[in-house]
Order: structure tokens, then sequence, then C-alpha cells
């Protein structure tokens, strides 16, 4: 155990452990700020807009938080191959947020005519700024060189710089706009301070050339359609129950997934710190240890937060919240089942040198769960509750999946 807590991937993982609590404990902060001042229909919507930038960051991302992370994690000693490298990711990502931005706009401008949606040209304003912001963010750069500590001094810096900022311009205008402007200004914020220490550690970062370019695209496309696919059973539902549903049914859901972020976000980290050392080392007897060690806390901590799960919402983001106590449990039934996924997912197959079947599996599920969603809407029973539910199934066969396939592929590999 303790020759388990010294090892530096734990140590990676108590840093990425503290961008988290920025990512999602810190605005526990400001979604209740935000849930109260602007009501649940305004919450609702605003929840809606914030997806379509999780969406247009999908695509800015383009798959590179794992595929450049497993580049760089393997030629980081390569100072003049990985300024090069970096030139022309940016590049791509400058010229997907264009792309991005393309589609955003007329999306937004359309369905204000014909939903509860409220977005303002000064909203797609402020949603086309944040999808450029955004755009630049490095997270994988600093992934690759296990450099974990410099993420964590971004996002606590510019999470913390947003909650307060919201504290404060709340008490005089409380409106969908503002929370858009200081949520730009965090993600700016991220961008600038990660280009500065890109410096810092002593890479630059080069011209772009087309053939690199091309070759990046070509190597990170499995890795982007698996995220498309993973967006297919997390972040397309909320666009969906916000065309079928009333917003206020989307401001309930959406808080509760809030809530759910927190706990998948750190199997995300604790899988983002594995991938470079298990990508180099195939020490998959550490994955093992770190899932076993994680079975009994997991479980056991959903099951009694479950049981205070309307105290709990109506705590956080008030007494309209209520009804969302229901959700919340299903969430948490849901993260005893995507937490384990996530952990064997791309670090487990980054071992046995087949992370590209982490790629398929997430594709098969988002399949699976088009499927559901196609069956709900042909028996007019798109709820907030039937699509949760087809998310934990999605998931439990994708589960499924990684596990037999990474026992396959193990036993193989001896």
């Amino acid at each position: 155990m303790k020759q388990l807590l010294q090892h530096h991937v734990v140590k990676n993982f108590v840093a990425l452990v503290f961008v988290q609590i920025a990512n999602y404990i810190v605005p526990l902060l400001a979604w209740p700020l935000l849930a109260k001042g602007l009501g649940l229909e305004q919450f609702g919507g605003l929840m809606v807009l914030f997806s379509i930038c999780t969406l247009a960051y999908i695509l800015t991302d383009f798959g590179f938080n794992l595929s450049a992370t497993h580049q760089v994690a393997q030629y980081r000693d390569d100072k003049e191959y990985i300024k090069h490298y970096i030139g022309n990711i940016f590049a791509l990502k400058l010229i997907l947020a264009f792309l991005a931005s393309i589609i955003a706009v007329p999306y937004l401008l359309l369905n204000t005519s014909t939903s509860n949606l409220s977005a303002t040209p000064v909203s797609v304003f402020w949603i086309v700024a944040i999808i450029f912001a955004q755009s630049l963010h490095s997270t994988w750069f600093f992934q690759g060189i296990e450099k974990m500590k410099y993420i964590t001094f971004a996002n606590i810096s510019a999470k913390v710089g947003y909650v307060v900022m919201l504290f404060v311009l709340f008490q005089f205008y409380q409106n969908i706009n503002l929370a858009l402007f200081c949520f730009f200004i965090s993600q700016l914020m991220i961008t600038i301070i990660y280009l500065r220490f890109i410096y810092k550690q002593q890479y630059r970062i080069g011209l772009p050339d087309l053939k690199g370019m091309w070759q990046e695209m070509k190597y990170s496309f499995s890795f982007f359609f698996s995220r498309v696919a993973v967006s297919v059973y997390s972040t397309v539902n909320v666009l969906i129950l916000g065309h079928f549903q009333s917003v206020s049914v989307v401001g309930l859901y959406s808080s509760a997934e809030k809530l759910y972020g927190a706990g998948t976000s750190v199997a995300g980290i604790l899988s983002q710190a594995l991938l470079p050392h298990l990508t180099r080392t195939g020490n998959l007897r550490l994955l093992v240890k770190i899932i076993l060690f994680s079975i009994i806390p997991v479980i056991s901590g959903c099951y009694i937060i479950g049981y205070f799960a309307d105290d709990i919402m109506i705590l956080i983001f008030g007494e309209d919240f209520r009804q969302a106590g229901v959700f919340f449990q299903l969430f948490l039934a849901l993260l005893c089942i995507s937490f384990f996924s996530m952990l064997i997912g791309y670090p487990g197959f980054a071992a046995v040198k087949k992370i590209h079947f982490a790629n398929y599996t997430v594709m098969l599920g988002a399949v699976v769960h088009l499927c559901g969603l196609v069956g709900l809407y042909l028996n007019n029973a798109i709820t907030a509750k039937n699509v949760l539910l087809m998310v934990i199934i999605t998931e439990s066969f994708i589960l499924s999946v990684r596990c037999g396939g990474l026992i396959y592929f193990s036993q193989k590999k001896e």
C-alpha cells in the first residue's frame, strides 16, 4: 500500500484531483447562485447553451485530449518534434473552432423562435467567444509530459475566478448573458495560463504544416469519433430533452447531472493520470489494484448519498429542484458503472497496445443508445427518466465489452 501511494501516477492523480475540485466542487458554489438567481426555466435554458459549448468543445478537441496525450508521452524528450506537433494541433483546433461556430450560430438563432430557449444575439456572441477560448486549451500537452500541477493551477485559478465573478456580478444583474460572459473569461484565463507554462517548460510552438496537420487529423479521427459517440449518450441527451420536453425538465435533469459529473470526474482524472504511465509501461497490475481498491468506497458511497438525494438537491439548488432527487439517484447508480468503465477504458487498452479498442466500445455503445432513443421516440416515451435509464443500459453494455476485451487482449499478450 505504501509503495502504491508513493507511485508517481498516484501523485499525478492527487494533482488532478485538485483540478476536478476546481471543475466540479468549486462550481457547486456557482450552480445554486445560478439556479436561484435565474429560476428553473432560465437555468434549464442556460444548461442547453452550455451543452452546445460542450459539443463544440468535442469538435475542437477532435480527440486530441487522448491521441495527443499518447503522442506527447512517447516523444516528450524530442522538443523539436513537439514544437511542430503543438503548432499543428493548435492550427487544427482554430480551424475546427471556426467550423463549430458556423454550425452553432444558425442552430441557436433558428431554435430561439421554435422553442423555449431564449438565445439573444448577445448570447450567440458569447457562445462563439467561448468556443474559440476553449479550442486552445492544452491539457493534452501537460498530461503527456506528466506535469499535472500546471493543469491544477490553471483550472483552479480560472474556476475560482469564475465563481467570484458570478458572486459579485449576480448581486447587481441576474441574466444568462452575464453567466456566459463570466464563463468566457474563465476559459480565456485557462488558455493564457497554459500557453505561459508551455514556454516555461522550455517548449515552443512551431509553425504548422499541412502534411503534419493531415496526419494528425487521420490519427485522431477514431478518438474524435469515440468522443462523438460518448456525446450521443451524454451531452446530446440535454438537447433531446430540450426539444421534446420543457426547459424546466432540462433544468431538473441537468442539476442532477452536474452532481453526477463530480463523481465521474474522479474516474476521469484517474484515467488521465494512468494513461501516459500505462502507455509506457504496460503495467496492468497497477490498474487492477486501483480498481479493487475503489470498488467498496464507490458503491457504498453512492448508496449512502442516494438515500439523501432529495435533501441534497434542495440544499444545493433550492426547493424548486426537489423533483430532481429521483434523477440524482439514477445518476448515482450510473456512476457505479461508468466509474469502472472509464478506468478500464483508455489506460487498460493502452497497456495492451490496443488503445483504439476503447474507441470501438463507445461507438458500439452509441449505436445501442441511438437504437434505444429511436424506440422511445416511436413509443412516444421520451422522458427524462426513460432517457436516463437508456444511458444506464448503454454504459452497462460498454463496461461488459471492455471487461471482456481487456481479458482477451491481456491473455493474448502473455
